[in-house]
């Protein structure tokens, strides 16, 4: 009798302790994921946002868009810009999208709201948030805290609008409802506190029953249920992912558009403000002769022969972002072991130039500036050396070939 009532408290003991680890497994578990899975859900949210703010700034005309007024409206310019802001409030999942003009006295205002029921009035101001004014700046962000206005409660992402030669000249906004944004993540929420629940009273009735029970069969049921968050993730990213290539990928040559150039720009410009930027390097490249190519044998040979002074530029100078920024012109920021290796680069990239211009080949100018912390206050300083260096070796070559 002793002995059984040992064996049967030992037991006793034994679920217990089973049930009690089980428990704490599951709650430490359930706590990882809801934070792994909420975490991956406000990032990807926040990013379509962005996503859709980018696209529709970069279809948007900074030039035409900086010198509207209230005068503007429904002339042809004004209504470019809305049916663009129109388009994508009608066939994107979205309350609100427009565009707004950073004023001198840093304040914010309404320039073209596509909405039809309640419209911004041009030159209303808007109230200001950590997120617009980086936008500002030249930096797209998104807001972390909803904020209130006449219009409702919302979530909002901005990205700047760039004229011609690359100033912030508007931002477009683009609402999201806030009940909508916290009823996502705290749907997400309760689906997995109620599969963590479901998981937890299965095996617990399962412990009743056998007294043991293997958490191996659970742990893989959290890790396949974090594996499909992840999937589902993934492919909403996918998604989105044509998107930023419209927006960031310069179609002919596949290389980096303008915009993202102009964003790297700004960038670069808010770390060299900020002191954490000390080294860099800016290459500006123009290829020779294309419009006598477009000339003489048509666009579509003059698109080839762009295409052939990108490849070469992308093969010599492969570890750092190539942008196109014109017609015939590209632009290499020098990084990493690129800008240690400059001089032998253009050495070569020099040397593959002159091989070029004597058989007649593609022949690509090319000037190269480094950012010197002690007197440089902006990337564009650094530009413009570059800028002069390449049209100097432009006329050189030009000068060579006659001879």
């Amino acid at each position: 009798m002793k002995i059984g009532s040992s064996i049967t408290r030992m037991s006793k003991r034994s679920f217990i302790i089973a049930l009690a680890l089980l428990m704490i497994t599951h709650i430490i578990m359930g706590v990882v994921l809801i934070t792994m899975s909420k975490n991956a859900l406000r990032k990807q949210i926040e990013q379509r946002m962005l996503d859709i703010a980018n696209t529709a700034a970069y279809q948007l005309n900074g030039d035409e868009l900086k010198t509207l007024t209230a005068d503007d409206k429904d002339t042809d310019k004004y209504n470019r810009a809305l049916e663009t802001l129109r388009s994508f409030q009608k066939n994107i999942q979205l309350d609100y999208i427009y565009a707004i003009r950073p004023e001198n006295d840093g304040t914010f205002t309404f320039t073209i709201d596509p909405d039809e029921n309640n419209p911004g009035e041009f030159g209303e101001r808007i109230a200001s948030t950590d997120a617009l004014v980086n936008a500002s700046r030249g930096v797209a962000d998104v807001d972390r805290v909803a904020v209130t206005d006449e219009w409702g409660r919302f979530y909002s992402a901005y990205s700047p609008i760039f004229d011609s030669e690359g100033n912030v000249v508007g931002i477009v906004g683009v609402d999201f409802d806030a009940d909508w944004y916290d009823g996502e993540l705290n749907s997400h929420k309760a689906i997995v506190i109620t599969l963590s629940m479901i998981a937890l009273t299965i095996a617990i009735a399962l412990i009743f029953i056998s007294h043991a029970f293997s958490l191996e069969g659970e742990k893989n049921k959290y890790m396949k249920e974090l594996e499909e968050t992840l999937l589902r993730e993934y492919q909403q990213e996918k998604e989105l992912g044509s998107a930023r290539y419209l927006a960031y990928t310069d179609p002919l040559t596949g290389v980096k558009s303008k915009h993202a150039y102009l964003e790297s720009v700004a960038k670069l410009d808010v770390g060299i403000s900020k002191g954490t930027v000390n080294e860099f390097g800016v290459i500006v490249f123009d290829i020779n002769g294309l419009k006598i190519v477009n000339d003489t044998y048509g666009h579509e040979e003059g698109d080839k022969y762009i295409q052939k002074g990108c490849n070469l530029i992308c093969h010599i100078f492969c570890h750092s972002p190539v942008f196109r920024i014109g017609g015939d012109e590209f632009v290499v920021i020098l990084e990493d072991n690129d800008f240690r290796e400059r001089e032998a680069l253009i050495w070569e990239f020099d040397k593959r130039i002159e091989e070029n211009q004597e058989s007649g080949d593609v022949v690509v100018s090319n000037g190269i500036a480094i950012f010197d912390p002690a007197s440089d206050t902006c990337f564009s300083t650094v530009f413009e050396r570059a800028d002069k260096k390449m049209y100097k070796q432009k006329r050189y070559l030009k000068a060579m070939k006659s001879k």
